[in-house]
């Protein structure tokens, strides 16, 4: 946000040969005289050249002759603020408010002086009130949401910025504030339409072009994704983020090769990059070469071995090398570096479970559902480990969870029913069964292979082993 410009209109004026009337002003001639007309011609010239304290000078002399205009007091404003000058902007803010107290225009560069010197409450106050004097200013609204969305109140920002695109649907910044807003907000379809409007009004925005690429990857829709990194690309070709994300869209795709290329990009103009190797080493893993890819995470972690994915790719590598200890080692660097990242804490968490250190997969994968307490498959993971340890009432717990969560999942309930077995409850594991089998029939067969003996002769679970039935 900067101060706002002035303008002095459309004048014949201004045809005239400027450079003659600043080389006569400027010879210092004593018998030179210059009207006021002349004087706000000088002080534009300096202004529009960014000569601020020389436009300073000139608009001192015009209010040396007209104390009481208004205007000019606004225009001395706006040149201090450039200066950043910025009490001294306010003061003739408040000369130029006090004798014209219904200018909005006055009113909103005190507004963005305010916010200039971070004092954004001052800032919204004399932004409101320029609405109240001017309920079509938009660039006031735009203003108010500027400063909610800066201080992350998104709901608030919307309001204002909705209201700006409503009276001036051409603002050249409101549709991209708005798809941000949307975006964080996780309303992805508005954001996507917010993000189109502003690439309609700015086609050659590389920046939105970006953002809607994350918007349709959060959408699930990876083809039309590639399409906006691509236009990304096509017109900022060192957005290294796009090449970045480009590549993360294509290993999802399964598109490895085409996914290291990008990442290679990235190398090939930025440098050598912890970000890239990380990302190609995790691309080689799924491509099968675990090898390749250490050394991918080994080149990473000589150029940043703070930077968190070194280590869960490491630990990722020796995870599917079946080398659970190296694993664990190298994951709980990674859950040191970001305690909340839960891809961290499940892979240290199934490490931990394969290398058995049960007690350890059991501290992981608390803190993990408590971190994401509305992951099925984490409670369900959970559930599992505490079977292994003999807490079945907790594993009870954590699995109802798991149900509540998801209580279409076959396999919860199937193992809901495992659970309720070992804890001799068997009218209530014959219920989750039925609802296992009802959900995937397939889960019958999986029953009667892993069930104790004794219960296929058992009156309430005999049906299953009924080749009739």
């Amino acid at each position: 946000m900067s101060i706002l410009d002035f303008d002095y209109g459309e004048d014949d004026q201004f045809e005239q040969d400027i450079d003659a009337l600043i080389h006569a002003y400027e010879s210092s001639n004593p018998d030179a005289y210059f009207d006021i007309n002349a004087l706000e011609m000088i002080a534009m010239h300096y202004y529009e050249s960014s000569q601020y304290e020389k436009s300073l000078a000139v608009m001192d002399q015009l209010l040396a002759r007209q104390p009481l205009d208004a205007y000019s007091w606004l225009r001395r404003g706006i040149l201090l603020g450039s200066l950043s000058r910025h009490q001294e902007a306010l003061q003739a803010f408040e000369k130029s408010l006090a004798l014209n107290p219904g200018d909005s225009e006055a009113m909103m560069n005190m507004g963005v002086t305010y916010n200039l010197m971070d004092t954004n409450d001052q800032a919204l106050e004399c932004f409101k009130k320029a609405i109240q004097l001017d309920p079509l200013n938009d660039e006031a609204h735009y203003s108010i949401g500027h400063i909610h969305a800066v201080d992350e109140r998104y709901n608030d920002a919307l309001e204002a910025f909705e209201a700006c695109s409503k009276i001036n649907p051409e603002h050249p910044d409101v549709w991209f504030d708005l798809a941000h807003c949307y975006h964080v907000l996780e309303d992805y379809p508005a954001s996507l339409d917010a993000s189109k409007r502003h690439i309609d009004i700015d086609p050659y925005s590389s920046e939105s072009w970006y953002n809607q690429a994350l918007v349709l990857t959060q959408m699930d829709r990876f083809e039309e994704a590639l399409d906006c990194y691509q236009y990304t690309l096509d017109i900022d070709p060192d957005f290294i983020p796009a090449h970045n994300n480009r590549g993360n869209v294509l290993s999802h795709l399964e598109r490895y090769d085409e996914a290291l290329l990008s990442y290679q990009e990235v190398i090939t103009r930025k440098g050598e990059d912890a970000t890239a190797y990380c990302n190609m080493g995790f691309a080689m893993n799924e491509k099968g070469d675990t090898d390749r890819g250490m050394r991918f995470f080994e080149k990473a972690k000589k150029l940043d071995p703070h930077l968190p994915d070194v280590w869960y790719g490491i630990g990722q590598t020796y995870f599917i090398q079946e080398k659970y200890r190296m694993a664990i080692k190298a994951l709980t660097k990674a859950t040191k570096l970001d305690p909340d990242d839960m891809d961290y804490l499940h892979q240290k968490a199934q490490a931990e479970l394969l290398g058995g250190q049960l007690q350890k997969a059991r501290k992981s994968l608390t803190k993990l559902t408590a971190l994401v307490p509305d992951d099925d498959q984490a409670w369900l993971e959970y559930a599992s480990v505490l079977t292994i340890l003999h807490a079945h009432e907790e594993a009870k717990v954590a699995c109802k969870n798991a149900i509540r969560l998801n209580p279409d999942s076959p396999t919860a309930w199937f193992y809901y029913t495992g659970i309720l077995l070992m804890l001799e409850d068997l009218e209530l594991a014959k219920d989750a069964l039925s609802k296992s089998i009802h959900l995937d029939p397939k889960m019958k067969d999986l029953f009667r292979k892993h069930c104790p003996p004794d219960l296929a002769v058992h009156p309430l679970f005999q049906e299953y082993f009924d080749e009739e039935k």
